[in-house]
């Protein structure tokens, strides 16, 4: 049997992605899918639209086979160490024959060899940077020292964003000597960052785009470019976005002392002194991220920071999450062939499988995965407080 990983949040699914699957199978010939998908939270530092159970759940529905969470210390780390977590936990799993991603890239060569390059350059990369003008911002710092290792072509493929998770997914099979194969798929008709419902043939969107109906309350235009079994949920659920989570965040940030703040993963050069002196004048969370930004924080950063005081993800807890590689495989949902694939992986796999979280199996694991199981339910725990719906889904999830 060949099986096929794809790593993804799903947030929410639309056409895109089911034509992802789709095509990835028929490229790599796959027998079966396994798929990493983002839990609570996201690496774009967003809210999950809907819980990770149910839209795991509507993935089974199209084409995937088990479904798997990215721990959420992964899930909400920047794009190398997303990616290092979920190719990690794909290649400990002992049966993944490939991964397919999107890119904007054609051809996977290119991707392969800047990822080389970036490989045995990286300590000179990171030392360049530091000595860049601090009035660039980091995009324009990274282009202009990738400039001496990488040529004007590589150097416009890697400022793309899903070339730039492209390249991380194979930098981390590199580094784990994986026998891996990486496929890409080029993305079509609509751009990543897209803000807007794009209009074409193939009725295909960005999930910023859905994310941005939904806020603009216009979810009815947004139906013919999503299965209707999301859909549905969005219509009859509480749909949870980034403004929702305002209230608490507020709370947090305001209960912190500034070394607490200071403490937090990926904040750097003072920026808990402007959270502090901002914090009690903005009105909603877009203001705080507005007021927030500069040329060293990109939106994004800023929405991943804010995510990571809201779970309380620590620089020391994240470190050595990091230095220990931990991982382990929390299965969501599966479809009807899911038990040949646990079969499988129950006799190869090199990290703890969880079909079922109870408080007896957590306290068998070590201190690393104790404190990542325990984040994510805390995670999991404030979607469904947002939500109105029963708390601790993790242990009442039923495969």
């Amino acid at each position: 049997m060949k099986v096929l990983g794809i790593i993804t949040e799903y947030n929410p699914m639309h056409n895109g992605h089911i034509y992802h699957i789709q095509k990835s199978k028929e490229l790599t010939n796959s027998d079966y899918v396994v798929l990493v998908m983002s839990g609570s939270f996201t690496q774009t530092g967003n809210i999950a639209t809907l819980d990770k159970f149910t839209r795991a759940r509507i993935a089974t529905e199209y084409g995937v086979d088990l479904v798997i969470e990215l721990p959420t210390i992964y899930a909400t780390s920047s794009s190398e160490y997303f990616a290092t977590g979920a190719v990690s936990l794909l290649n400990e799993l002992g049966i993944i024959d490939c991964i397919c991603f999107g890119s904007e890239c054609t051809d996977i060569q290119i991707l392969n060899n800047i990822s080389t390059k970036l490989i045995q350059n990286e300590n000179n990369i990171w030392e360049d940077i530091k000595l860049q003008d601090k009035n660039n911002t980091f995009a324009k710092s990274r282009s202009n020292v990738l400039s001496k290792y990488l040529n004007e072509d590589e150097i416009k493929e890697i400022a793309k964003p899903n070339n730039i998770l492209g390249i991380e997914y194979i930098k981390a099979l590199k580094k784990l000597n994986s026998n891996i194969t990486p496929y890409l798929i080029q993305r079509n008709s609509s751009d990543y960052n897209e803000t807007n419902l794009t209009d074409n043939y193939l009725n295909f969107t960005s999930a910023t785009s859905i994310r941005n109906a939904i806020k603009n309350n216009d979810i009815e235009n947004i139906n013919k470019y999503i299965p209707k079994q999301i859909y549905d949920k969005l219509i009859t659920s509480n749909v949870l976005l980034n403004s929702e989570i305002y209230t608490i965040l507020k709370y947090k940030i305001i209960s912190m002392s500034e070394k607490q703040i200071s403490d937090i993963n990926e904040i750097t050069e003072g920026l808990e002194n402007r959270l502090i002196k901002y914090i009690s004048s903005v009105k909603n969370y877009d203001e705080l991220v507005d007021i927030m930004k500069s040329k060293r924080y990109i939106e994004n950063k800023i929405r991943r920071i804010l995510i990571n005081i809201l779970l309380q993800i620590d620089k020391e807890n994240f470190k050595n999450i990091i230095a220990s590689k931990s991982n382990y495989a929390h299965i969501l949902a599966m479809s009807c062939n899911g038990s040949i694939l646990l079969s499988s992986i129950s006799k190869l796999s090199n990290i703890p499988v969880f079909t079922s979280i109870n408080d007896d199996l957590i306290s068998k694991q070590d201190e690393q995965i104790k404190y990542m199981i325990g984040l994510d339910i805390y995670s999991s725990n404030i979607h469904s407080l947002l939500a109105n719906t029963n708390l601790n889904k993790d242990f009442t999830n039923k495969l």
